[in-house]
């Protein structure tokens, strides 16, 4: 009998929606927190364009896929998902609030600076806000505080980053994936956010580091400073600009230079002898065969292109983040992850440009069908399992009556404020 997520309350579904594939990944929460992969579905995606949607029924196709498939192997019938969100129209920035306090910090202190930190006009071009990360708090003169509860002073500020995205870019997303069965979002994330939390270690956010996504359409980067995400940004070019390149050079459909770049790309020069040919079709439709020595040609020069633009956005966060008087040090390096990670050669290129230690990022999960998803390409999947998997006691509490006390809450601070 095929389950549902609401006879089973502790099953997560991850949807990742990309440029080039659509990715569902349905997930058991255990009682530790863990995770234990149930079902994996991918299909092609097709109508998204640098994380926007181009072509309404095509994306709902994709997504009807890659859900059925994970429907199938976990056995789940899947209602509900957390869906990853990203493109040039997502904008970040770090803010502080403040509030007076006159005794011990209480929760209702960091919740109301909190709310003043995030009360902001978001210009029109992205103007949802998606996530608001705690970063640290100062009380009077005492600054990087992780958790200022029961502590003294008389002015508290929290530092928070802000993510936000277009409004109707989301939903136009969201129509898409409730045309598949009814299927409700239960929160955007921001892939780049989500990515991190199943691929960096604490010890790597501690001591300085920046991930770096590389999709089919975009690259999303997020930099962690002293354990908090300090800066994160969306570049609209990725591993597509690649094939696109490819294609032409080679005068092959899209679909074949994909192909060809999966199976023998490298941006390593070294890599082939002239000699070393491969046979393909051509726009015309028909085969022909090429020097495989020309791959390196075409993919060296574009990745070292994205690379280096990769560079100029993490000094722009270095910048950015010295204006603000705060450290950055980069302790464990850059780490890469997403399908577009996966070309040969990329770590001995990213070396030579950034200089600092340089791994690929995959997720790491032991249960389940652990095997299937642990690979850079699904790093943002997992991480939306992550990410409904730490919110998950929150809705559960926010189903069983506490959407009513926060209602109330807030009535009586409304009358306090009033009076």
């Amino acid at each position: 009998m095929i389950k549902t997520q609401e006879q089973e309350s502790e099953f997560v579904v991850g949807l990742d929606v990309g440029t080039s594939m659509v990715r569902a990944v349905v997930a058991e929460v255990l009682p530790d927190r863990s995770l234990n992969i149930l079902g994996v579905g991918t299909y092609e995606s097709k109508g998204m364009k640098r994380g926007c949607v181009t072509d309404v029924e095509a994306v709902v196709d994709s997504i009807k896929q890659a859900v059925y498939k994970a429907e199938a192997s976990s056995n789940i019938q899947i209602n509900s998902v957390y869906c990853s969100i990203s493109g040039q129209h997502i904008k970040c920035k770090n803010e502080r609030g403040m509030v007076s306090i006159s005794d011990d910090v209480k929760q209702e202190d960091i919740e109301d600076a909190i709310h003043n930190a995030q009360n902001i006009k978001l210009p029109e071009e992205c103007n949802k806000l998606l996530h608001v990360v705690e970063q640290n708090y100062t009380i009077d003169n005492q600054t990087g505080i992780k958790k200022p509860i029961g502590m003294t002073g008389y002015r508290l500020e929290a530092f928070v980053h802000l993510i936000a995205c277009h409004a109707d870019t989301a939903k136009n997303l969201e129509k898409c994936i409730e045309k598949v069965n009814g299927i409700k979002i239960n929160s955007f994330v921001f892939g780049g956010l989500a990515s991190a939390k199943s691929v960096l270690s604490q010890d790597e956010q501690d001591i300085g580091v920046c991930l770096v996504d590389i999709g089919a359409g975009t690259i999303d980067i997020t930099v962690y400073i002293d354990g908090i995400l300090c800066y994160s940004d969306v570049f609209p070019y990725a591993g597509f600009i690649a094939t696109n390149d490819l294609a032409v050079a080679i005068s092959t459909p899209l679909p074949v230079a994909e192909m060809v770049k999966i199976e023998h790309g490298t941006v390593n020069l070294d890599k082939y002898q002239e000699k070393q040919k491969i046979t393909i079709r051509s726009v015309s439709g028909k085969e022909g065969t090429i020097s495989l020595r020309l791959l390196p040609q075409v993919l060296n020069s574009r990745y070292k292109e994205l690379l280096e633009y990769v560079q100029v956005r993490i000094k722009k966060a270095q910048d950015t983040l010295q204006k603000n008087n705060k450290s950055y040090q980069l302790g464990a390096g850059i780490v890469f992850t997403g399908g577009g990670a996966k070309i040969d050669g990329l770590l001995d290129l990213a070396q030579s440009i950034f200089n600092c230690p340089v791994r690929i990022g995959q997720p790491n999960v032991n249960k389940g069908l652990y095997d299937i998803v642990n690979h850079p390409e699904f790093s943002t999947a997992v991480g939306l399992l992550i990410y409904g998997s730490q919110n998950h006691e929150y809705r559960k509490q926010e189903h069983n009556g506490n959407a009513k006390w926060w209602s109330l809450k807030g009535l009586f601070k409304k009358l306090k404020e009033m009076y």
